[in-house]
């Protein structure tokens, strides 16, 4: 009887994961990491200013919850690629400025 409960928790465990073959309680921690950050990035409400100094704001509280966070891998990730994002949509954002296409 072990085997087969064996067998179907394995069975189970392949059900759960995702084509990729990450499970979906990894899938949840990036995401909740990318949360995480956007949670982060609304701070930056209380002091306006850094919206123009995004990329150094970005990194003084990145880093420290990367390091904090260093264990959960997935949320490291989400983080990671939640402040890739925000920096793809900097330059863009600066680039359209720099071009004269869009002024203030």
């Amino acid at each position: 009887m072990d085997d087969m409960d064996e067998m179907n928790e394995e069975n189970q465990e392949r059900l759960d994961a995702s084509p990729s073959g990450k499970s979906s309680h990894h899938i949840r921690q990036v995401l909740l990491g990318m949360g995480l950050l956007a949670l982060l990035h609304l701070l930056l409400f209380l002091f306006p200013i850094a919206f123009f100094f995004i990329g150094i704001a970005q990194i003084v509280y990145l880093l420290p919850a990367a390091l904090i966070l260093r264990e959960r891998t997935g949320i490291v990730q989400g983080l990671l690629i939640g402040a890739g994002i925000t920096f793809l949509l900097n330059a863009a954002c600066f680039g359209l400025l720099i071009s004269g296409n869009f002024s203030l």
